[in-house]
Formats: structure tokens, sequence, C-alpha cells
């Protein structure tokens, strides 16, 4: 029996209503899916959304507005956003320093009579400059002895060469404090008359400065010996045409760079050195190699020479040679662990932290303190596909810097009670279960790394962030930009030491372009910078806590 024709125009219709629902299921899905997108856009782009117009308030009987009385959080204060928050503000850099030197000058006014009162002065100041280059030809006897011998007479004592000590310190200060490069200085010099060539001011800007680079190396010496903690960071610095990297290397009373063609832990144990380099294999060196997992083999082979010191690089790359030990990185690992026995050898403090961004060559080799502004980086970088991952980043980001304000109030008050309950929430923080697979991992790894963010609970003192270094090696940023790269390894030793010797005399309140002149001319007035730093580094152990 043949089905009728009702029955079979009932089922078109039920497959056609089937289908017509599953594209308007498709339809929704894809709305949906192309609303996120746009959002995502408009995020990325860091465009403005829909304005979120809130209801009126609805007036009451008395006519009055509603208020809306509903506190934002327990304790009924919500805290302004972390941009907003009050900070206490440092004295101001640009602020104008007193006059060096006053020359009085009496105005009289015209035409007194007999009859006025005089009120005493009013006073009116005007700075002025007056840049004048200025010859001198010095006139110098000459006289020939009965016995032939020629006698010139002598120069003045300030008199050291063609140019002068003044001129000197000014070609420096420009260059190195102002960033002018090395044609537009000379174009300056010759428009304002001044006889200098080209080779003359090249020697003035790398030749003739041994006591600067000394002095460059006492205060990383003195630094190190009285700090606690370092600051250190990196950045690109080409040499020669191939790309480097310079370290910085202080902290509140020190600033020293370093360029260099690594980066590695290698290079950063030996910047530490300074200029007293020493490879010891020794107990500590032993100690290091198992810690970061040496091969076994190679423990043994290197533990029954005791106590050995080498004289230098070469010499401990041939005994490594001589024992066959050529895989690189197990010969990188015996490396680092000779450089921190030498280290200690030499009388560096066993207790130091390093404190860094978190690059790995820093984290090693001594107790390691992680930047809390760096740490939040990949929460902020992550990209929410809807408001519901949106909002799980938002809300951990938000309880990420309640944290570190609570860590910043402890500081200035530790307690134990307090210590505990700080790691408990951070704890409970960085283990919330969300449904945003990026944002899992990217708590994973913060909670690797919960030791070393947390690791200001145990030393008070310590900074929570890096900025100190990090506006510190921005000086390297900005020459890298303006003047490109260094080409002779004389050039590079003096953009380092200048740079070194300028951030370490601002730390200390010392004018830079007084400090060359002081030294230039041998006159002796500003102190040494080591010993500035010995005797602020006293004052600072007495503090509590860095004010970085």
């Amino acid at each position: 029996m043949k089905p009728s024709k009702t029955s079979a125009l009932e089922t078109e219709v039920s497959e056609l209503k089937t289908l017509v629902s599953n594209l308007l299921n498709k339809v929704n899905k894809l709305t949906s899916e192309n609303t996120a997108l746009r959002e995502e856009i408009r995020h990325l782009k860091k465009l403005k959304g829909q304005p979120r117009i809130r209801p009126n308030k609805k007036a009451t009987q008395d006519g009055k507005d509603n208020e809306d009385s509903k506190p934002a959080s327990a304790s009924g204060n919500t805290p302004p956003p972390k941009s907003k928050r009050p900070r206490p503000q440092q004295p101001g850099r640009t602020a104008k320093p007193s006059p060096s030197s006053i020359r009085e000058e009496v105005c009289l006014a015209e035409d007194v009579q007999g009859s006025w009162k005089s009120k005493g002065y009013k006073d009116f100041t005007q700075v002025d400059v007056n840049l004048e280059f200025t010859t001198t030809r010095y006139r110098r006897e000459v006289w020939l002895t009965p016995e032939g011998q020629t006698v010139i007479a002598p120069l003045p004592a300030h008199v050291k060469g063609r140019f002068g000590d003044n001129l000197t310190a000014m070609v420096l200060d420009l260059y190195h404090s102002c960033s002018v490069t090395q044609p537009l200085l000379l174009d300056w010099l010759h428009s304002h008359g001044c006889p200098i060539s080209e080779g003359k001011l090249n020697d003035l800007l790398i030749h003739g400065h041994e006591q600067f680079h000394q002095e460059r190396e006492d205060i990383l010496e003195t630094g190190i010996a009285c700090s606690r903690v370092l600051l250190v960071d990196d950045t690109g610095a080409r040499h020669d045409g191939k790309n480097g990297y310079c370290t910085v290397i202080g902290n509140e009373t020190f600033t020293v760079f370093a360029s260099t063609s690594s980066k590695s832990r290698v290079n950063f144990l030996t910047l530490l050195q300074g200029q007293r380099r020493s490879h010891v294999l020794n107990p500590v060196a032993i100690s290091y190699m198992k810690q970061v997992e040496l091969a076994n083999k190679w423990v043994d082979v290197l533990s029954v020479y005791g106590e050995t010191h080498f004289l230098d690089k070469a010499a401990w790359e041939a005994f490594l040679n001589d024992h066959q030990l050529f895989p690189k990185e197990q010969r990188r690992k015996a490396t680092e662990a000779v450089l921190k026995a030498g280290l200690l050898n030499n009388g560096f403090p066993e207790a130091m932290i390093i404190h860094s961004d978190g690059a790995r060559q820093f984290d090693t080799a001594f107790e390691h303190s992680l930047c809390w502004f760096h740490a939040s980086r990949p929460l902020a970088k992550l990209i929410p596909a809807n408001k519901q991952e949106r909002a799980a980043r938002d809300w951990m980001e938000k309880q990420y810097w309640h944290l570190y304000d609570d860590i910043e109030a402890y500081c200035l008050n530790p307690t134990a009670a307090r210590k505990a309950e700080i790691k408990q929430d951070f704890n409970r923080w960085v283990t919330t279960q969300v449904d945003f697979p990026d944002l899992c991992y990217v708590l994973g790894k913060l909670y690797r790394a919960r030791e070393e963010l947390l690791l200001i609970l145990e030393y008070p003192w310590l900074p929570l962030h890096n900025n100190l270094s990090e506006r510190q090696i921005r000086e390297y940023v900005k020459r890298r930009k303006i003047s490109g790269g260094t080409r002779s390894s004389l050039g590079q030793s003096c953009r380092d030491t200048f740079a070194s010797l300028k951030k370490t005399c601002r730390l200390h309140a010392v004018s830079f372009s007084r400090y060359l002149k002081d030294r230039i001319s041998g006159t002796g007035t500003i102190p040494r910078l080591s010993d500035m730093v010995r005797e602020k580094s006293v004052q600072l152990m007495n503090r509590s806590a860095y004010e970085f």
C-alpha cells in the first residue's frame, strides 16, 4: 500500500523543520563566534567597546535619589586601580640646583628726591652664559749653553697638553651626558671657533682615561663587598658590527656597565669577578656541579684534585682538554662551578642575593629574587577569547596586585604571622582553578617561581621590582639608538666606564660635570666614588629596606 500524499508531505515538513533548526543553531553559533572575534580584535587594537550606560536611579517618594549602598568589597572600601593608587613621591630629579656662584650688582634709581624714604632693595636674578674658546700662546724662552745644550723654559704646571682640562671635561660631558654624537660634537665645536681636528676629538674621548677605568673597577669591587643584593639586567649592545650585550650590575649605591659578546651565566660570573679573575676547583665547586647535575663521571674525575687554583682561563681550558671534557653542556657547568668558587675565594659575599627580571643566566649560582612586575607580564599578555576568560584574567590580575600591596605593607612592618598569611594567600591564589588553558599555564609558571617571588618575605629589605636597573640600562638603549655601536675595544671600554661613573654620580647627588673637571684637573676636592659607595651602604644597612 502506497503512503498517502498527506503522510509524505508531513515527512518533508518534518525534515525541513529539522534542517532549519540545525541551520539556526549553526547561525547562532557563528554569530556568537563572530561577536567574540570582534571583541578580541577591539581589545587587541585597544579600541573602546560599546558604552555601558547605567540605568537611571529610581527616585524615592521624597524626591531624593536612592543611593546604591551596596559595598564593592567586604570592607566597604573599593581599592582604586593599580595605576591610580597613591604612591610616595620621591623628590624630583629635575629640580633646579642652587647657583654655583652669584655676582651682585646694584641698580640705582634715577632722579631720587630728598623726601623719598629708602625701603632697601628688590632682588632680580638673571642667569647667563659666556661660552668662549681661548687660545693661549706660551712664548717659551730658548737658551743655548756654552756646552751646546739647548734649554727651553717649562710650561706652567696646569698646562698638560694642547687642549686644556676644562675643554676635555666639557667634551666628555657633552658626549656622555648629553648623548651628542661625535660628528655633531665636532661640528658644534667648529661653529664656536674651537680649532680641533676630528682625530684629536677622538683622542680626547677614548685615550688617557686610565684613572677613570680604575675608578670604575674600584666601584664594582667596593659595591659588591658592601651590598646584600645586586640588581642586574642586560640589553643588546653592538660592537664592531656584531651583536653583543651590555650587563648592568648595581643597586641604590652604585651602577656598573659591562659590554661583552655573550650573556651566559659564565659571562655573568666572570663580570662579578671584576679585575681579580680566578678559577678555583675545590669542594665549593664540586658542590655546585652536583647542584646543576653535572654527570657523575666528571664529578668523580674532578673531585680527586682537592684545592686547585688555575692561573687564568687558558689554564682552566687546557685542564679540561687534558681530561677530554669536551661536551659543551658539561664543560659549561664545570666552568660555572670554578668561577663561583673563585668568587667566594676572593671574598664575594656567599649570602648575596641576585635580583633580576627572571633571565636564566642570573638565577643559579646564588640565591635569586624575582621582579614582581616582570612576573606579571604574562598575565597582561593573555588574549581571552570570550567574556568569561577575560573576566577570569582580570580577576586573577587584580588579586595579584593586591598580593603585591600586601607584601609592600609587610616590608614596612614584618611579622611572622603576617608572613605566613601572605604565603597562604599566594598559594591559594596561584592554585585557583580557572576554565582558561592559557591562564592555567601562566599560573603554573608562577607556581614554580613562587620561592623567588616570596623571597622578600624572608628578607624585607629586598626590592619588589627591578625598576632601578631598568632605568639605569635605559642609558645604553638610548645611546644605541642614537650612535649605533662602538668600533674599537677602547671605545667600548670608555662607553662602559663613563656610563658607570655618570650613573653612580647621580645616585650620590654629585654633578658629573664637576666630577670630570675635578678628576682631569687633579684637584681632588670630590671624594672617591668608591668611598661614597661604602659610606652610603653603611647607612642603608641600618634601614629596614632599600628605597628603590
